[in-house]
């Protein structure tokens, strides 16, 4: 008997562990869907559910990694390779994907080290070697480039890729014929290949072959048609070839397809200009100072443009600037001569014409090879210099500078993506929030809210860990409601439909209260009810009455601070709304505002009080020192703050939203390195937007 029981045991026991087996490879299968269809942020989290049950899997860490690296989590993907590679260092993808996050680092030896690492094992693996020849490229190493395409060409001559890489180390070692071989070689293969149009496209602009370059951007156009940098492109080649109307046309589709489009912004604007629409010129430059007030090749066209339009003082308010961030640029001085002549400041005028004529002397000097010269030779080169300036003035327009070209002496020249490095091609994904590359979406950053007690929670589509309280499990136990209590930070959408219900039910709670006045947890019950609609004084008056039948009550003490947290914020972002600019007074002259700033102070000093005590009752709550962290972020305490959140994360380890606070925290601070840490770790938990902000604070 007992042997047969041993042997029901051993089955089981087998089952269970088959039935687990299965289930790891269920849930990475899951997940390498989620990744193949794009759900980069969802797929995460299924890879993180197979780490957790078996860290020792090299092939989880791998594809997480791959997930991040779509998501610009460029560090967090090279922290899963390690660790994959440390499991397995026979995983050739890993050396692959890492050397990509070294070439995206700006990491090339490294990456080419990844490279020949993989070829090591892998000799044939066609990918490393055209990896290997983008890094050589990035080096320098324009032969060893060459090379290694040739080699990928030899296993496969149909290659595109090695191709299109190849004719790019052909250009950048000066041989611009083979290299457009090679581009029409890549399209004659594929004729439907937008990289091959677009690089083909790049070098006949290059070459001032303005009508080949248009019949290829017309090509891409068709392959491409959401991409508003192609439209750019077309534009600036049909202005080199005065076709001004389509030039126009183009721009104005940009702007209506991405309004954020800066580029079709300043191009549309020196356009304008040029024609004599300043104002509209002025428009344009406008919008592009919106998005970056550092931008000083639009502002120094608009001041040109308010000169235009005889705006003579806004005009030397932005050259001011100008000239204050670049100090010898002297056509900046020559158009605030001209500004300050008409201001009837001669003296100023004469001044800034001189210092002019002093930069302009030395920078065409600078240009003459004066080595065994006499000096008439010298004097005659210098005149013969400053007239082909004096030509060149007005084809400079016709030039163009790239994108990333931030010269501000190449103010008037219009900007193309005609390098063959700076085509960022940047998604604009639709539809759910976690889906595809959510970093590209445009969001503003804030602190994730506080955390409270609560039976309502705004659903959200990631699987994020279930947070845990002692004593929130001892409230569910008592079943006051059918409802659960739970930890969250969601507000509720209390619109419509869903106040009714919980006015309904606030009504309900209240009768059961006339029914029985002497249990609190009914009290507790509605308040919590009170704080969904934003009736928080209400709230904290049942908060208040469950305090002074049981003044050790945890879920009343901390949801009492996180009540009177939100109703202060609600009070602030009030203040903020009333500036003394609408008001028309100043912020000491109004006793209301003032009246608001004190009753916040008190109230921070309430919270962190109440928060306190429930860590003398519960030293384990890691919300209470995640919610101090919010009222010290408010109170511009971020050290303490950091600290703070430090502890949250010491007592509950998987606390996204604690992990993404403290990345902010740490990179207001300056602390880069650590906060972009931090919030890899918090989009890794779950927070989609945690991407966004790496990527804005990565970015070179």
């Amino acid at each position: 008997m007992r042997k047969i029981l041993y042997t029901l045991l051993l089955f089981f026991s087998l089952a269970a562990t088959a039935r687990a087996q299965i289930n790891t490879n269920r849930m990475l299968a899951v997940g390498r869907n989620a990744l193949y269809f794009e759900d980069y942020v969802l797929s995460i989290q299924y890879f993180n559910r197979v780490i957790k049950v078996k860290p020792y899997l090299a092939d989880p860490y791998y594809y997480r990694a791959i997930a991040k690296f779509y998501l610009d989590d460029l560090r967090g993907a090279a922290s899963d390779c390690d660790v994959a590679l440390n499991i397995n260092p026979f995983l050739i993808g890993a050396y692959n994907l890492r050397g990509m996050v070294r070439l995206r680092q700006a990491e090339s030896d490294l990456a080419l080290a990844d490279f020949k690492q993989g070829l090591v094992t892998e000799p044939d693996n066609m990918s490393l070697w055209l990896n290997s020849g983008i890094a050589h490229i990035n080096l320098k190493n324009y032969h060893q480039a060459q090379a290694a395409c040739d080699t990928v060409l030899r296993f496969d001559a149909r290659s595109i890729p090695a191709r299109l890489y190849k004719g790019i180390a052909l250009l950048q070692d000066g041989d611009s014929i083979s290299a457009l071989a090679q581009f029409d070689d890549a399209i004659r293969i594929n004729a439907y290949s937008p990289d091959a149009f677009y690089y083909r496209a790049t070098l006949h602009y290059m070459l001032r072959h303005f009508s080949q370059a248009l019949d290829d951007y017309n090509r891409l156009v068709e392959l491409k048609p959401r991409d508003v940098n192609i439209l750019v492109n077309r534009a600036i080649t049909k202005y080199n070839l005065d076709d001004y109307r389509g030039c126009f046309a183009d721009l104005d589709e940009a702007i209506r397809r991405d309004p954020n489009n800066t580029m079709a912004y300043a191009n549309r604007g020196l356009v304008r200009a040029e024609v004599g629409d300043y104002n509209n010129a002025i428009a344009d430059f406008d919008r592009v100072l919106a998005a970056d007030p550092e931008d000083d090749i639009a502002l120094t066209n608009r001041a040109s443009a308010y000169i235009h339009t005889n705006e003579m003082r806004k005009a030397l308010a932005d050259l001011n600037v100008i000239i204050a961030r670049h100090p010898d640029f002297g056509q900046a001085y020559y158009m605030r001569a001209t500004v300050k002549r008409s201001l009837n400041d001669r003296e100023g005028s004469e001044l800034d014409w001189m210092t002019a004529y002093k930069f302009e002397q030395e920078r065409i000097k600078r240009g003459l090879d004066n080595a065994g010269k006499s000096q008439e030779q010298l004097d005659q080169e210098y005149a013969d210099a400053q007239q082909k300036h004096k030509d060149n003035e007005d084809k400079k327009k016709k030039d163009s500078r790239s994108k990333n070209d931030n010269d501000v002496r190449k103010y008037n020249q219009m900007a193309i993506v005609s390098d063959f490095t700076d085509n960022d091609d940047k998604l604009k994904t639709q539809g759910e929030i976690i889906r595809g590359r959510v970093q590209d979406r445009d969001i503003a950053i804030d602190l994730e809210p506080v955390f409270e007690f609560n039976f309502f929670t705004t659903d959200t589509l990631l699987p994020k860990p279930k947070y845990y309280a002692h004593s929130i499990e001892q409230f569910n136990k008592a079943n006051i409601t059918p409802r659960q209590l739970i930890i969250t930070n969601r507000e509720y959408n209390t619109d419509g439909n869903h106040s009714v219900a919980i006015f309904q039910e606030i009504s309900d709670v209240s009768q059961r209260i006339e029914q029985d006045p002497y249990n609190w947890q009914f009290y507790f019950l509605r308040a919590t009810l009170y704080s969904t609609v934003m009736n928080y004084n209400n709230a904290i008056n049942d908060y208040n009455v469950c305090l002074l039948r049981d003044p050790f009550d945890i879920n009343a003490l901390f949801c009492r601070a996180a009540t009177r947290y939100k109703m202060v914020e609600v009070i602030r972002s009030m203040q903020q709304d009333n500036t003394p600019s609408e008001l028309g007074i100043s912020p000491s002259s109004n006793p209301t505002l003032n009246m608001h700033s004190e009753l916040s102070i008190l109230d921070y000093e309430l919270i962190i009080a109440d928060l306190q005590q429930v860590l003398k009752l519960d030293p384990s709550l890691a919300f209470a020192h995640y919610n101090i962290a919010l009222v010290q972020c408010a109170r511009k305490q971020y050290t303490e703050a950091e600290a703070s959140l430090s502890q949250a994360i010491e007592l509950s380890p998987e606390l996204a939203e604690a992990y993404f606070n403290r990345g902010i925290i740490r990179i207001y601070l300056g602390e880069q390195d650590k906060g972009v840490s931090d919030l890899s770790k918090a989009g890794e938990l779950g927070i989609p937007k945690a991407y966004n902000v790496i990527k804005r604070y990565t970015q070179k």
